[in-house]
């Protein structure tokens, strides 16, 4: 008897709104085309009425007074890679982040590794545009205990995570914030599918 493995795609919609512009696609090649190197926001929907009232002018982009940013790290178990996503709002401009990273030295620290990495790129990127005040938010708390040095670091990227923040000294004042877990944050969402798909998660 032939047996049949069925498997059900489902489709997904990117509602994408950029400066002066905003559209739908429905892959993911195409959001990362049009996401890479701009300021927008976007998210991705399960059905096409979602994704365009997402567009709407109920849900206009915020304003943050102070830089604030989201990340979050994944980790592929079958190839070794770590990577990271982020989000960063900058006043009510949007800039997001997706970087992977082949194995090596620091794959041990999994998704942890990634998440260190994009706090450290974000913070590079914000020093570079001279900002001195940044708000970040993680889901693991160690981005915060080893950059303060509350927590001992014991893998060698969090050595290197706080000889970071040794290099950086008093250029730019972090302030970390913790993000709930299961609470739908849309940024943290976000970051967590920027992280993934680095991967084809």
């Amino acid at each position: 008897m032939v047996k049949y493995k069925w498997v059900i795609t489902m489709k997904k919609y990117y509602a994408i709104q950029l400066e002066n512009d905003s559209k739908i696609v429905t892959s993911w090649e195409e959001c990362q085309k049009i996401i890479k190197n701009s300021y927008v926001r976007f998210k991705s929907f399960s059905d096409l009425e979602s994704a365009e009232q997402y567009l709407s002018s109920e849900h206009q982009a915020p304003y943050f007074e102070i830089p604030t940013a989201y990340i979050d790290g994944s980790y592929d178990e079958k190839t070794g890679c770590y990577s990271f996503g982020g989000v960063l709002w900058i006043e009510s401009k949007q800039y997001v982040f997706s970087k992977k990273y082949l194995p090596d030295e620091y794959s041990s620290g999994r998704n942890v590794a990634g998440e260190i990495k994009g706090a450290a790129y974000i913070i590079n990127f914000c020093l570079k545009r001279n900002i001195k005040h940044l708000r970040i938010g993680y889901d693991y708390v160690g981005i915060e205990k080893w950059f303060h040095k509350a927590w001992k670091a014991n893998s060698l990227i969090a050595q290197k995570y706080v000889e970071f923040a040794d290099r950086i000294g008093n250029q730019i004042q972090i302030d970390f914030f913790k993000i709930k877990s299961h609470t739908n944050n849309e940024y943290n969402e976000m970051a967590d599918l920027l992280a993934k798909k680095a991967l084809g998660l």
